[in-house]
């Protein structure tokens, strides 16, 4: 069992948010499902990633909330979220491991040794194929382990159950996978 911080995407904290969080603790997980967005939702990437920009504090509010928690929590998340994610653990070497659903960034500096796991679509618009082989090759020279999970397709949050590009099985896959690595 774990502590699992899981961030939302630029679409705010969507009800699918709270179904995969739901999916976790069904394992035995306690997860955090902060709202940094402060209620706002959008049903696109355009508004939402605009809302993001003309709020820059949202990231101190996640690193708060981060150090307030066990220094072994687990960080989770999906685009955004992902992506503020990555930045928590590349500083925190005792994170038991981060999660990345449908986001990576090269890293911006040497990994810290904390085990990583990659959930995407093999095209993903908001990930930049030559981002994968360079975080990849980061965290394994820290010493982690690296996984990087590729499902066939063209698309970006397939987790969240109330948009077009939704997958239950990939979903249930990427559940197994999340609980399997962080046991």
């Amino acid at each position: 069992m774990a502590t699992i911080l899981l961030l939302h995407s630029a679409l705010g904290l969507r009800p699918g948010v709270h179904a995969f969080a739901d999916l976790l603790r069904e394992r035995g997980h306690e997860v955090e499902v902060p709202d940094f967005y402060e209620g706002h939702v959008f049903d696109a990437e355009g508004p939402g990633i605009a809302h993001r920009d003309a709020h820059p504090e949202y990231f101190d509010g996640v690193r708060e909330l981060a150090a307030s928690m066990p220094p072994e929590t687990v960080l989770a998340g999906f685009s955004l979220g992902a992506w503020f994610a990555q930045r928590l653990a590349s500083r925190r070497p005792r994170a038991r491991a981060a999660i990345l659903l449908h986001s990576v960034a090269a890293p911006r500096h040497e990994w810290s040794g904390v085990p990583l796991q990659v959930h995407r679509y093999a095209d993903d618009p908001w990930i930049s194929p030559a981002d994968v082989p360079r975080l990849g090759d980061a965290v394994e020279a820290s010493g982690a382990p690296f996984e990087d999970h590729v499902a066939p397709g063209h698309g970006h949050l397939f987790t969240d159950p109330d948009l077009p590009g939704y997958d239950a099985d990939l979903t249930a896959a990427t559940v197994e996978r999340i609980d399997a690595f962080i046991r």
